[in-house]
This record gives structure tokens, C-alpha cells and sequence, in this order.
């Protein structure tokens, strides 16, 4: 298709206020013009500075017609209702991670995107920065065969789940909207946090989790607070991951992943976007940013999203990969809830 890329995004919330429309405004290709959001106040207020329209529904935006593709920014619990509204439309859709709260849902947004023959790409951020490149590239052909993944994604988003339950949870804590974080709306580290990295453990690899045992720890809350798995990939390699929210303020949070195989390592630091392969004979090569590039590119999804749609580069944050950590977070609570083994069928 030819620029520019017309564009609605949907959930006028902090993140879609502070990244994704900061970003599509830059990008000289690009056009916002529609917010949808329940909030009529919400969605005006996020499209005066595009001079866009405003819908209270995608469905609305849709039938007003002049879009080629969408932003999908709600919360979690309402990703798969408004992608599929978009994907059926035949618009490209990008949709903030998690894809969507269930398997079944992930695999229903794939199989609507290869009918409608449209791109569907999920913003995992840290796919995106310029040393995932180079893990994926390491893991794939420089360490021979992987042998074990061990996972570490500690934050501090424990506050906004608590303030999710409080009597006010309209309120913001540090800029963000705590309701987002909640039960009903998908909230929790699994679906939140752990996320991240699981999506980057099947984009990195390739592969999906084939069956996982877990225990997670709620601390009082509706959601889990606490997440502790063990796992083995289909392709055969087994790992560990664990993840809390509970990181104090002024204590530092770790998010960090290490791939081993049987002719070397990579260490994938995914806060400060390093990366770092040891091969067998001792030698090293690192990737980081440099001194004034930032580690966490937090515009750069939706930016690429939009060189997606016109032909430029590839897909980084591809449907299948994001389904398949979907499938491997809700595997991971069911087995926690039920105290089992739990099988995770594929999803290609």
C-alpha cells in the first residue's frame, strides 16, 4: 500500500497517550485518524494533538470507514474482542502484549489475520530493540543445540495490582491507571510481566513451551503477585522462570534471561537491552546500546508497525510467537491452580 498508513487506535489510556501517539505523530507516514475509548473525555483528549475523530467502538470507527490499520491498546481482557473487529474489517492490526488472555483466543486472531491476508504483529518492546536481534541470531547458530533456559523477571508492578483493589482504583499510581492491572481486566505478573520475557523465549528460540508445572502466589490479592514454573520446550530443552512483583522501589528489578546451549551461552539482560554470548572457547561478544541510546525504545513497536504495513522489514513481534507465549502464561496458572502437570498444545 502506499503512505500514508491511516490509522485508529483503540484505548485512549496512559500508554497509548505516552508512547504509541507520540510515536505514530512522528513517523512521517503516518496518519491517526480516530481514537476509540468508552471514555468519551478520554478518547478527545488523546486525539486533539492528530486532529483525529473520535468513536466510543472500533465497530463505529470501522463503519465510518477510511482506515488501513489499527492500534489495539486497551486493556488485556479486551485485546481479542477488538483486534477481531479490526482483522475482520481486512485492517492491519497491532496489538499491545499480551496478544490476548487465552490460547484459544490467540489461535481465533491468527487464523482471522491469514484469512484477511493482513499483518498482525503484538508489542513486545523488547523485540524490537537492535540486541534481540543479535540473541536470536546467537541462540539459532552459535551455541549448538539449547540445553536449558533459565528466566528472571522481577518488577515492581505488585502496587498496581493492590491499587487495582482499593476503593479508588480510578486513581493513578506513578501516571498509570491501576484498573488496567486488575482481575476482571487480565491483570496479574503472569499476564502483566512475565510476559515479556516469555514472549521473548519463543521469539528468540523459535520454539513453544510443551508442558509446564507452577506455583504462584497471590499475597492477598485477586491476581498472582508471584510466579514460579518449570518448563520444557517442544524442541526438547528444559528451563525455569520465575517472576515477582513485589520488587521494592528502591530495590533493582532484574529482568533477565539465559539461553544455554551445548557450544555456548547467551545472557539476554532485557532492562538495559544487553547482550552477551560466551563461546565455547572463551571468548565473548557483546551487544548493548550505545551511550546515548536509550535500552527500553518504548515507541518503536507502533513505529514499525506502520514500515510493516508499507512493505518495510519484517514482522517483529509475529502473531504465532506471541500466541505461543499466550498459551505457555495460561498453561502456567492452570497449573498453579490445579497443582499439575500441564500439557500446552501447539499452536502453529
Amino acid at each position: 500500500m502506499t503512505a500514508p498508513v491511516r490509522l485508529a487506535v483503540v484505548g485512549a489510556g496512559w500508554w497509548a497517550g505516552t508512547h504509541h501517539l507520540p510515536a505514530l505523530l512522528a513517523h512521517p507516514d503516518a496518519r491517526v485518524v480516530a481514537v476509540c475509548d468508552p471514555v468519551p473525555e478520554r478518547a478527545a483528549a488523546l486525539a486533539g494533538p492528530a486532529g483525529a475523530r473520535t468513536f466510543t467502538t472500533l465497530a463505529e470507527a470501522v463503519e465510518a470507514g477510511g482506515l488501513d490499520a489499527v492500534v489495539v491498546a486497551t486493556p488485556s481482557a479486551a485485546h481479542h474482542a477488538a483486534a477481531a473487529t479490526a482483522l475482520d474489517a481486512g485492517l492491519h492490526t497491532f496489538v499491545e502484549k499480551p496478544m490476548t488472555l487465552t490460547r484459544a483466543d490467540a489461535v481465533d486472531l491468527l487464523r482471522r489475520a491469514e484469512a484477511a491476508a493482513v499483518h498482525l504483529s503484538v508489542g513486545y518492546t523488547h523485540q524490537f530493540e537492535p540486541g534481540a536481534f543479535f540473541a536470536r541470531e546467537a541462540v539459532r547458530t552459535q551455541i549448538g543445540r539449547l540445553v536449558q533456559v533459565t528466566v528472571e523477571f522481577a518488577s515492581r508492578a505488585g502496587a498496581l495490582y493492590a491499587a487495582a483493589e482499593t476503593e479508588h482504583p480510578a486513581r493513578t499510581v506513578a501516571g498509570q491507571h491501576p484498573e488496567a492491572y486488575s482481575a476482571a481486566n487480565g491483570g496479574g505478573q503472569a499476564h502483566t510481566q512475565l510476559t515479556h520475557a516469555l514472549g521473548m523465549l519463543c521469539w528468540v528460540t523459535g520454539d513453544e513451551v510443551a508442558q509446564v508445572c507452577a506455583f504462584t502466589e497471590h499475597q492477598g490479592l485477586s491476581v498472582d503477585v508471584d510466579d514460579v514454573a518449570a518448563f520444557r520446550l517442544r524442541g526438547g530443552a528444559t528451563g525455569v522462570a520465575v517472576s515477582s512483583g513485589a520488587t521494592g522501589a528502591h530495590l533493582p528489578a532484574r529482568q533477565h534471561l539465559r539461553y544455554l546451549g551445548t557450544d555456548g551461552v547467551v545472557e539476554q539482560d532485557l532492562h538495559r537491552a544487553r547482550v552477551t554470548l560466551h563461546r565455547a572457547d572463551g571468548s565473548q561478544v557483546v551487544r548493548e546500546p550505545g551511550q546515548h541510546e536509550p535500552a527500553y525504545r518504548a515507541g518503536e513497536p507502533v513505529r514499525a508497525f506502520v514500515d510493516l504495513v508499507l512493505g518495510r522489514g519484517e514482522n517483529l513481534g509475529p502473531g504465532g510467537d506471541a500466541a505461543a507465549a499466550v498459551a505457555a502464561t495460561e498453561a502456567l496458572l492452570v497449573a498453579a491452580r490445579t497443582s499439575t502437570m500441564t500439557e500446552v498444545a501447539s499452536v502453529r
